[in-house]
């Protein structure tokens, strides 16, 4: 998809309360869920918003941008890569011209450790005008072991980032036993894990009880396989003791 050259004025960031032990995230992939934006206060702490399903569902540009400019809730930006997790087959350079385009109307964004080292530049201008930066590794279709795991923190250390995520498929206990270590395990690393598959909902209650930082619930559709809507994940939270919004 070819995007035409936009004039984007640069909005004031939206404060995140990253300081909270967990912040719940409610993630929008319609172009009629963009309309939540508008809303004061939603459920939610931070709204992600999944430029890459959005295009993928041939959401015009325009629409996007207009109602990021009318924000009343802070947003993260998303625009995914399909071997991460994505839906959208990205053309050379587009990606990065789209951030680029798109950070001043953002208050944070997600850009994989996969990806950081070709997106440096993306990552300093976030800084540069007052964004926050989620860095991200992903594993969807195995389980991760503790050593690769360590070998996804170390990584992390060579880029700055408010929280650095980690999502990982998740099929039984023993999967569990390796997030719930690297929680406990770096403690103040500013660490956000949690699983996808069978063990995806157990997780979202175990791992922000023990302190994983940001937890992921939809507000339209969902953007992952198992994942509940923001209601359901309060409840959830609320019956592990988890933090809530206020």
């Amino acid at each position: 998809m070819a995007h035409r050259k936009l004039s984007i004025p640069m909005t004031k960031p939206l404060r995140i309360p990253w300081s909270k032990p967990t912040l719940i995230v409610g993630c929008i992939s319609t172009q009629a869920g963009l309309s939540l934006l508008k809303l004061q206060r939603t459920e939610t702490d931070l709204i992600e918003v999944r430029i890459d399903m959005l295009l993928q569902a041939k959401t015009p540009l325009t629409v996007i941008t207009r109602v990021l400019r009318q924000r009343k809730h802070p947003v993260l930006l998303t625009l995914r890569t399909v071997d991460e997790g994505g839906v959208y087959s990205w053309k050379a350079s587009e990606r990065m011209d789209l951030f680029k385009k798109l950070i001043p109307l953002a208050d944070a964004i997600d850009v994989e450790l996969h990806n950081a080292e070709p997106l440096r530049g993306v990552l300093r201008l976030a800084r540069t005008q007052g964004r926050g930066v989620i860095l991200s590794a992903h594993s969807l279709r195995r389980k991760i072991t503790l050593g690769r795991g360590q070998r996804w923190l170390e990584q992390f250390s060579h880029f700055r980032a408010d929280i650095y995520k980690m999502a990982t498929l998740c099929r039984n206990r023993e999967d569990l036993k390796v997030l719930i270590r690297l929680v406990m395990d770096h403690p103040k690393k500013r660490l956000a894990v949690m699983g996808t598959g069978p063990m995806s909902g157990i997780s979202r209650m175990v791992l922000p009880a023990l302190g994983s930082r940001l937890v992921y619930g939809y507000l339209d559709e969902p953007t992952a396989p198992n994942q509940p809507s923001v209601q359901v994940l309060r409840d959830l939270l609320e019956i592990a003791g988890g933090t809530l919004p206020k």
